[in-house]
């Protein structure tokens, strides 16, 4: 069982670090303004000011940022700035030794999968896939639900019960019924990470996937390696969140297959439940994902529950 952060309380200091790629300082302005809506006091760390190319400055900087976040007691979550690019260049500078004795709620999809992924597996410690520090939260609509869903992942203590089914637009590629960790994240970073220190466990778990700008022919070949390297047919479940643009472009719909056939061809045969549709991931709606909590895959149902709380 994975350690569990500290519920995030009204006042807490929430620390915005860039680890990936920078953002516009009015999408950081935009960003501060709905955490401290939220009840939480937004605290900006250096690399939310800097920029490098396509990263929000140097590696050493970012690094140094995330090492910050997490030993300074004064802050109680993180956030991340934004996605991007880069992220996974951090990884063997970090201090896990650190970051595991400071377990806090961090936050963030996307590039930050890789981090997902390493605080899990090497820091032990449960992570949520959700929206970053560029959002600006709404109380209506697509918005509206992400706040919510975004506040009440991190501040409840409690299990969070259906996390989707049927009637939020969950519907079922194979049927049956696990139960499992929950892990994954962006398919590309994923698949970046393969024959690498960082790599993905899925043995017994349930995979979640998403991704964005991704055409069919991609999404594919990214399927493929992960069937090939065993981690399909390792898991215990899939689930599929928001494959955003994802129409064939080039070459042209008459020489692609569509996404939906991708995805028939690789997940029903494995054997293992597979729903698909989960708002999670790069769209306007994005719901908060704990991952490395126990939850359930009903295909038959088409419904995913978390069966444990995220936080203590």
């Amino acid at each position: 069982m994975r350690i569990k952060p500290k519920a995030l309380r009204p006042g807490d200091r929430i620390a915005i670090v860039a680890p990936g790629s920078a953002a516009s300082e009015e999408k950081l302005k935009r960003g501060a303004g709905s955490l401290a809506k939220l009840g939480f006091e937004p605290v900006f760390g250096k690399t939310c000011f800097l920029k490098r190319g396509f990263m929000a400055g140097p590696d050493e900087a970012r690094l140094a940022d995330l090492h910050w976040a997490f030993s300074d007691p004064s802050i109680h979550g993180i956030v991340c700035l934004r996605g991007g690019n880069a992220s996974g260049r951090l990884l063997p500078g970090l201090d896990m030794g650190l970051i595991a004795a400071n377990p806090k709620p961090f936050v963030g999809y996307s590039d930050i999968t890789v981090f997902h992924t390493v605080f899990g597996q090497q820091g032990n410690f449960v992570t949520f896939h959700g929206p970053m520090a560029t959002i600006e939260f709404s109380s209506k609509g697509e918005k509206g639900i992400t706040r919510e869903s975004f506040l009440k992942a991190l501040t409840s203590t409690e299990p969070l019960g259906v996390l989707a089914d049927a009637s939020s637009g969950l519907t079922s590629l194979a049927g049956g019924k696990a139960r499992g960790e929950i892990v994954g994240g962006n398919l590309a970073l994923i698949c970046s990470t393969m024959g690498t220190p960082y790599e993905l466990d899925t043995r017994g778990k349930i995979l979640f996937i998403e991704d964005i700008n991704e055409q069919p022919y991609s999404v594919d070949r990214m399927l493929t390696h992960l069937r090939n390297a065993g981690k399909l047919s390792a898991a215990a479940a899939v689930v599929i969140g928001d494959f955003l643009n994802a129409d064939p472009v080039s070459p042209g719909p008459e020489d692609s297959l569509t996404l939906d056939e991708v995805f028939e061809d690789h997940l029903p045969g494995l054997g293992i439940p597979v729903v698909r549709g989960l708002r999670c991931g790069h769209g306007k709606l994005n719901l908060t994902l704990p991952l490395g909590i126990q939850v359930e895959v009903d295909g038959n149902a088409c419904r995913l529950t978390a069966l444990e709380a995220a936080l203590s």
